[in-house]
């Protein structure tokens, strides 16, 4: 059983209305995130009940990677070789087109977990569009078909993922991971410094694929010492909460 007297727990969200590139850095090197037009942070996510109640409680763990030290493994090659037939082209993200919409709509119907509505939804979350954050759009393309499409943030020196879909028909090409190999080629040209994927869960392997890029390049935030810690697979074993805790922890941070 997870002791949680002095465990920092959180869930904090800021709503800005412009952002420099290096503040943008910053919020991303204290373990924040964006969500469409605002930025967000946590230390736990909760599982829900049909009745809307408390019913699990998982550790988020904040992954970012040193560009310059991702090497080329053999699952990259292998992966770059697979796809090399393949074209692609990055862009800044001004607008999206009907093609985009379609091949995010044909993804969303093809998955087996909750996602955004629609592209528009996920990107922005209503119908005033805002451009609080310098989004780039990297499409590929087999021949003339759009089939995967990746959006990335860029800030001064640091760049986050936001969102990757592909056409199902596609699916054993990997394109998820050829989308971070791709961009990741687009920073280091850049010269940025730091790659930042997203979070990986205690205990739940759904977003382990972000460690494919290389675990030895990896890092995680730690909430309670407030610092980046070379990654390590104990962050992903399972902690034990009492129903009680969860209960009390969600009630306390959402006002429930």
């Amino acid at each position: 059983m997870v002791y949680l007297l002095f465990m920092n727990i959180y869930h904090r969200t800021e709503y800005p209305a412009s952002l420099l590139p290096r503040e943008f850095d910053m919020y991303l090197s204290l373990g924040w995130y964006r969500m469409r037009q605002h930025l967000f942070t946590c230390t736990h996510l909760f599982d829900f009940n049909d009745a809307m109640e408390f019913s699990g409680l998982r550790r988020v763990w904040w992954m970012r990677f040193a560009i310059q030290y991702i090497d080329a493994r053999d699952s990259h090659l292998k992966l770059r070789r697979r796809n090399g037939k393949f074209t692609y082209q990055f862009s800044p993200l001004d607008e999206l087109s009907e093609e985009d919409a379609w091949l995010f709509r044909t993804y969303r119907n093809h998955i087996d977990f909750d996602t955004y509505d629609n592209l528009e939804d996920a990107l922005w979350g209503s119908k005033e569009k805002k451009l609080v954050f310098n989004s780039w759009i990297l499409r590929i393309y087999d021949q003339q078909q759009l089939i995967a499409l990746g959006v990335f943030d860029k800030g001064e020196r640091a760049a986050s993922s936001q969102l990757h879909c592909y056409d199902p028909a596609y699916a054993k090409n990997s394109l998820g991971k050829y989308l971070m190999l791709l961009t990741i080629d687009h920073l280091k040209r850049e010269n940025y410094d730091w790659y930042y994927p997203g979070y990986v869960f205690a205990g739940h392997p759904k977003m382990n694929y972000k460690l494919f890029l290389g675990k030895d390049s990896g890092e995680y935030y730690d909430p309670d010492q407030e610092q980046w810690f070379s990654y390590n697979d104990g962050i992903l074993e399972e902690e034990a909460y009492s129903e009680e805790a969860i209960q009390e922890i969600g009630k306390a941070l959402f006002n429930r």
